[in-house]
């Protein structure tokens, strides 16, 4: 396969510091942010390492909030040739959504909440 244009989407309150799909890096976004674009990593597995760091607002800052660095294996969904852009959606608690995309859309972008419900652990 072609390699990939990592593509993030954060719904979360905490500003994403940085982050890396099976160590390629794909840049940070703002709380309830996204829309960057990295490019050009080989992304390849059945299961894919995504690891962040959450960062904080000024206000979290203020609160006491402290930078944690968050690591997840995650299921690769299909991808057919067409796909360009692996969509990383960073949702509360913790939880990861990837989706494969041919261009810039993804299902999962208007979410505020994990589509499934699934719980993935660390």
């Amino acid at each position: 396969m072609p390699g990939a244009m990592l593509y993030v989407h954060n719904h979360t309150d905490r500003p994403i510091s940085g982050y890396a799909v099976n160590e390629a890096w794909g840049g940070n976004a703002f709380a309830y942010g996204g829309g960057k674009v990295t490019c050009c990593s080989r992304i390849e597995g059945d299961v894919l390492t995504v690891e962040w760091i959450k960062g904080r607002t000024g206000e979290q800052v203020r609160q006491g909030v402290q930078k944690e660095t968050v690591t997840l294996e995650v299921p690769n969904p299909p991808r057919t040739r067409q796909d360009k852009y692996l969509h990383v959606h960073f949702f509360p608690g913790d939880q990861v959504r990837l989706f494969w995309s041919p261009n810039m859309d993804s299902r999962y972008e208007n979410l505020k909440e994990t589509p499934d419900g699934k719980e993935q652990t660390p």
